[in-house]
Protein backbone atom coordinates (compact mmCIF):
# COMPACT_ATOMS: atom_id res chain seq x y z
CA UNK A 1 0.00 0.00 0.00
CA UNK A 2 1.24 3.40 -0.83
CA UNK A 3 2.17 5.47 2.21
CA UNK A 4 0.87 9.02 2.82
CA UNK A 5 3.08 11.99 1.97
CA UNK A 6 2.62 15.22 1.76
CA UNK A 7 -5.62 45.48 -16.09
CA UNK A 8 -5.20 47.16 -19.14
CA UNK A 9 -2.42 48.60 -16.93
CA UNK A 10 -3.40 46.77 -13.79
CA UNK A 11 -4.67 43.31 -13.00
CA UNK A 12 -5.54 42.66 -16.63
CA UNK A 13 -1.85 42.16 -17.35
CA UNK A 14 -1.40 39.24 -14.95
CA UNK A 15 0.00 36.36 -16.98
CA UNK A 16 1.44 32.96 -16.11
CA UNK A 17 4.65 31.76 -17.69
CA UNK A 18 6.16 28.33 -17.18
CA UNK A 19 9.87 27.56 -17.22
CA UNK A 20 10.16 24.69 -19.68
CA UNK A 21 6.47 24.18 -19.02
CA UNK A 22 4.41 26.53 -21.20
CA UNK A 23 3.67 26.20 -24.87
CA UNK A 24 5.32 29.12 -26.74
CA UNK A 25 3.44 31.15 -29.30
CA UNK A 26 4.68 33.79 -31.66
CA UNK A 27 3.57 37.31 -30.91
CA UNK A 28 4.87 40.81 -31.59
CA UNK A 29 3.59 41.96 -28.17
CA UNK A 30 6.53 42.33 -25.82
CA UNK A 31 7.23 44.32 -22.70
CA UNK A 32 10.94 44.51 -21.89
CA UNK A 33 12.87 45.07 -18.68
CA UNK A 34 13.44 48.69 -17.71
CA UNK A 35 16.89 50.06 -18.62
CA UNK A 36 17.21 53.03 -16.25
CA UNK A 37 15.44 55.62 -18.36
CA UNK A 38 11.83 56.77 -18.31
CA UNK A 39 9.78 54.76 -20.82
CA UNK A 40 8.05 56.87 -23.46
CA UNK A 41 4.37 56.06 -23.94
CA UNK A 42 5.06 52.42 -23.23
CA UNK A 43 5.76 50.19 -20.25
CA UNK A 44 8.80 48.33 -18.97
CA UNK A 45 9.23 45.75 -16.22
CA UNK A 46 10.90 46.11 -12.79
CA UNK A 47 11.00 43.84 -9.77
CA UNK A 48 8.36 44.61 -7.15
CA UNK A 49 9.40 45.77 -3.69
CA UNK A 50 6.55 43.68 -2.27
CA UNK A 51 3.98 41.41 -3.90
CA UNK A 52 1.41 39.52 -1.83
CA UNK A 53 -1.26 37.14 -3.06
CA UNK A 54 -3.13 34.22 -1.50
CA UNK A 55 -3.57 30.89 -3.25
CA UNK A 56 -6.54 28.55 -2.77
CA UNK A 57 -5.65 25.57 -4.93
CA UNK A 58 -3.15 24.17 -7.43
CA UNK A 59 -3.79 21.23 -9.79
CA UNK A 60 -2.21 19.44 -12.72
CA UNK A 61 -4.74 17.97 -15.16
CA UNK A 62 -4.92 15.72 -18.20
CA UNK A 63 -7.61 17.95 -19.74
CA UNK A 64 -8.39 21.65 -19.46
CA UNK A 65 -10.53 21.99 -16.28
CA UNK A 66 -12.24 25.17 -17.50
CA UNK A 67 -12.50 25.43 -21.32
CA UNK A 68 -14.62 28.24 -22.75
CA UNK A 69 -17.74 26.08 -23.02
CA UNK A 70 -17.82 25.52 -19.24
CA UNK A 71 -18.68 28.03 -16.53
CA UNK A 72 -17.17 26.14 -13.57
CA UNK A 73 -13.94 24.13 -13.22
CA UNK A 74 -14.42 20.35 -13.49
CA UNK A 75 -11.44 18.73 -11.79
CA UNK A 76 -12.90 15.21 -11.78
CA UNK A 77 -13.69 14.75 -15.48
CA UNK A 78 -10.50 16.61 -16.36
CA UNK A 79 -8.53 13.96 -14.43
CA UNK A 80 -6.71 16.38 -12.18
CA UNK A 81 -4.26 15.77 -9.36
CA UNK A 82 -4.69 18.26 -6.55
CA UNK A 83 -1.37 19.59 -5.23
CA UNK A 84 -2.74 22.26 -2.88
CA UNK A 85 -6.22 22.90 -1.51
CA UNK A 86 -6.79 25.26 1.39
CA UNK A 87 -9.12 28.00 2.59
CA UNK A 88 -7.08 30.87 1.16
CA UNK A 89 -4.92 31.07 4.25
CA UNK A 90 -1.64 30.52 2.46
CA UNK A 91 0.38 33.70 2.64
CA UNK A 92 2.44 34.96 -0.29
CA UNK A 93 3.61 32.10 -2.52
CA UNK A 94 5.88 34.49 -4.37
CA UNK A 95 9.02 34.66 -2.28
CA UNK A 96 10.58 31.22 -2.61
CA UNK A 97 10.31 28.05 -4.66
CA UNK A 98 7.48 25.82 -3.47
CA UNK A 99 7.51 22.04 -3.87
CA UNK A 100 4.29 20.01 -4.09
CA UNK A 101 4.53 16.23 -3.94
CA UNK A 102 2.45 13.96 -6.11
CA UNK A 103 0.14 12.48 -3.43
CA UNK A 104 0.94 8.85 -2.67
CA UNK A 105 -2.29 8.10 -0.76
CA UNK A 106 -4.68 8.74 -3.66
CA UNK A 107 -5.29 6.84 -6.92
CA UNK A 108 -3.45 8.38 -9.87
CA UNK A 109 -4.93 8.30 -13.38
CA UNK A 110 -2.23 6.98 -15.71
CA UNK A 111 -1.51 9.33 -18.59
CA UNK A 112 -0.15 12.66 -19.73
CA UNK A 113 -0.86 15.73 -17.61
CA UNK A 114 -1.06 18.65 -20.02
CA UNK A 115 -2.28 21.55 -17.84
CA UNK A 116 -1.48 23.30 -14.59
CA UNK A 117 -4.01 25.57 -12.91
CA UNK A 118 -3.82 27.95 -9.95
CA UNK A 119 -6.74 29.56 -8.14
CA UNK A 120 -5.85 32.93 -6.56
CA UNK A 121 -7.85 35.09 -4.22
CA UNK A 122 -8.85 38.22 -6.15
CA UNK A 123 -6.72 40.54 -4.07
CA UNK A 124 -3.20 41.56 -5.07
CA UNK A 125 -1.13 43.79 -2.78
CA UNK A 126 2.01 45.34 -4.28
CA UNK A 127 4.52 48.16 -3.93
CA UNK A 128 7.49 49.37 -5.93
CA UNK A 129 9.94 52.10 -6.87
CA UNK A 130 11.79 53.31 -9.95
CA UNK A 131 14.59 55.82 -10.53
CA UNK A 132 15.77 57.67 -13.65
CA UNK A 133 17.31 61.03 -14.48
CA UNK A 134 18.11 61.68 -10.79
CA UNK A 135 14.43 61.34 -9.82
CA UNK A 136 12.74 58.66 -7.77
CA UNK A 137 9.16 57.44 -8.07
CA UNK A 138 7.36 55.23 -5.57
CA UNK A 139 3.90 53.74 -5.18
CA UNK A 140 1.38 55.16 -2.71
CA UNK A 141 -1.50 53.38 -1.01
CA UNK A 142 -3.97 55.11 -3.36
CA UNK A 143 -3.24 53.03 -6.44
CA UNK A 144 -0.91 52.63 -9.43
CA UNK A 145 -1.46 56.12 -10.87
CA UNK A 146 -1.05 58.01 -7.59
CA UNK A 147 2.71 57.71 -7.45
CA UNK A 148 5.11 59.94 -5.51
CA UNK A 149 8.00 61.74 -7.22
CA UNK A 150 11.06 62.88 -5.30
CA UNK A 151 14.66 64.04 -5.74
CA UNK A 152 15.57 61.92 -2.70
CA UNK A 153 15.54 58.13 -2.55
CA UNK A 154 12.37 56.78 -0.93
CA UNK A 155 13.22 53.63 0.97
CA UNK A 156 9.76 52.37 1.91
CA UNK A 157 7.16 52.49 -0.88
CA UNK A 158 3.55 52.13 0.20
CA UNK A 159 1.52 49.08 -0.76
CA UNK A 160 -1.71 49.34 -2.73
CA UNK A 161 -4.40 46.74 -3.40
CA UNK A 162 -5.93 45.96 -6.77
CA UNK A 163 -8.58 43.49 -7.93
CA UNK A 164 -9.79 42.16 -11.26
CA UNK A 165 -13.25 43.38 -12.28
CA UNK A 166 -13.09 43.10 -16.06
CA UNK A 167 -10.45 42.12 -18.59
CA UNK A 168 -11.90 44.84 -20.84
CA UNK A 169 -11.52 47.67 -18.32
CA UNK A 170 -14.00 50.31 -17.22
CA UNK A 171 -14.58 51.53 -20.78
CA UNK A 172 -15.25 48.02 -22.17
CA UNK A 173 -12.43 48.22 -24.71
CA UNK A 174 -10.65 45.33 -26.42
CA UNK A 175 -7.65 44.15 -24.43
CA UNK A 176 -4.83 43.71 -26.94
CA UNK A 177 -3.35 40.92 -24.85
CA UNK A 178 -6.52 38.80 -25.09
CA UNK A 179 -6.59 36.79 -28.31
CA UNK A 180 -10.24 35.83 -27.78
CA UNK A 181 -11.41 38.98 -29.66
CA UNK A 182 -10.15 41.37 -27.01
CA UNK A 183 -11.43 39.26 -24.13
CA UNK A 184 -14.69 39.23 -22.24
CA UNK A 185 -15.33 40.80 -18.86
CA UNK A 186 -14.65 37.47 -17.15
CA UNK A 187 -12.18 35.66 -19.44
CA UNK A 188 -8.97 36.43 -21.30
CA UNK A 189 -6.98 33.99 -23.41
CA UNK A 190 -3.76 35.85 -22.85
CA UNK A 191 -0.93 36.10 -25.34
CA UNK A 192 2.18 37.90 -24.19
CA UNK A 193 5.97 37.80 -24.59
CA UNK A 194 5.88 34.52 -26.48
CA UNK A 195 3.60 32.59 -24.12
CA UNK A 196 -0.11 32.03 -23.65
CA UNK A 197 -2.56 31.04 -20.92
CA UNK A 198 -6.14 31.70 -19.82
CA UNK A 199 -7.29 33.88 -16.92
CA UNK A 200 -10.89 33.58 -15.70
CA UNK A 201 -12.76 35.45 -12.97
CA UNK A 202 -14.81 33.23 -10.64
CA UNK A 203 -17.40 34.08 -7.99
CA UNK A 204 -17.65 32.62 -4.47
CA UNK A 205 -19.25 29.45 -5.89
CA UNK A 206 -16.37 29.12 -8.41
CA UNK A 207 -18.66 30.00 -11.34
CA UNK A 208 -17.28 32.26 -14.07
CA UNK A 209 -18.31 35.85 -13.37
CA UNK A 210 -17.19 39.49 -13.60
CA UNK A 211 -17.36 42.82 -11.79
CA UNK A 212 -17.72 42.90 -8.02
CA UNK A 213 -18.73 39.23 -8.01
CA UNK A 214 -15.18 38.08 -8.81
CA UNK A 215 -13.76 36.46 -5.66
CA UNK A 216 -11.06 34.35 -7.32
CA UNK A 217 -8.90 34.50 -10.44
CA UNK A 218 -8.29 31.13 -12.09
CA UNK A 219 -5.25 30.74 -14.33
CA UNK A 220 -4.68 27.76 -16.66
CA UNK A 221 -1.44 27.14 -18.53
CA UNK A 222 -0.61 24.34 -20.95
CA UNK A 223 2.48 22.36 -19.93
CA UNK A 224 5.20 21.71 -22.48
CA UNK A 225 6.64 19.19 -22.05
CA UNK A 226 3.67 17.46 -20.48
CA UNK A 227 4.11 15.31 -17.35
CA UNK A 228 3.58 11.56 -17.75
CA UNK A 229 2.45 9.82 -14.54
CA UNK A 230 1.27 6.41 -13.42
CA UNK A 231 0.48 4.67 -10.13
CA UNK A 232 4.17 4.16 -9.39
CA UNK A 233 5.25 7.73 -10.14
CA UNK A 234 7.04 9.55 -7.35
CA UNK A 235 8.17 13.15 -7.45
CA UNK A 236 7.09 16.69 -6.97
CA UNK A 237 6.13 19.78 -8.91
CA UNK A 238 8.37 22.75 -8.17
CA UNK A 239 6.70 26.14 -8.57
CA UNK A 240 8.26 29.57 -8.43
CA UNK A 241 6.19 32.71 -8.83
CA UNK A 242 8.25 35.75 -9.76
CA UNK A 243 7.00 39.22 -8.96
CA UNK A 244 7.21 42.17 -11.34
CA UNK A 245 5.66 45.58 -11.84
CA UNK A 246 5.16 47.66 -14.97
CA UNK A 247 6.48 51.20 -15.13
CA UNK A 248 4.67 53.47 -17.60
CA UNK A 249 5.95 56.92 -18.56
CA UNK A 250 5.83 59.77 -21.06
CA UNK A 251 9.58 59.96 -21.65
CA UNK A 252 10.23 62.56 -18.97
CA UNK A 253 8.21 61.36 -15.96
CA UNK A 254 6.76 58.10 -14.67
CA UNK A 255 2.96 58.09 -14.82
CA UNK A 256 2.11 54.75 -13.19
CA UNK A 257 3.63 51.75 -11.46
CA UNK A 258 1.25 48.81 -11.69
CA UNK A 259 1.05 45.03 -11.55
CA UNK A 260 2.98 43.50 -14.42
CA UNK A 261 2.97 40.07 -16.01
CA UNK A 262 4.57 37.79 -13.45
CA UNK A 263 6.41 34.61 -14.32
CA UNK A 264 4.94 31.37 -13.09
CA UNK A 265 7.74 28.86 -13.40
CA UNK A 266 7.15 25.16 -12.90
CA UNK A 267 8.92 21.85 -13.45
CA UNK A 268 8.42 18.21 -12.45
CA UNK A 269 11.24 16.48 -10.58
CA UNK A 270 11.22 12.67 -10.33
CA UNK A 271 12.21 11.07 -7.06
CA UNK A 272 14.73 8.26 -7.22
CA UNK A 273 13.73 4.78 -6.04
Amino acid sequence: MRSTSIFKLFIGYLILFAWNSNKPVYSSIRILNCTGSVPQKTACIVKASSFKVKVKRIDICQKNPLPNYRSKPDFIRSKCINLLNNKVNADNLLDTNQKYEIPQNLPIEDGNYRYISILFENKFIVSGTYSANNYFWTTSNKGPKDIIQSKSKISNPSEFTTKLKSWRGKENLDNKYCKNKGGTASRCDLQYNGYEMSGIGLDSDFVENSGNKIKFVFFISELSPMINLNQESKGYVEINLKKNLEVFGDGSAVKSISIAPFEFQTRFITKGK
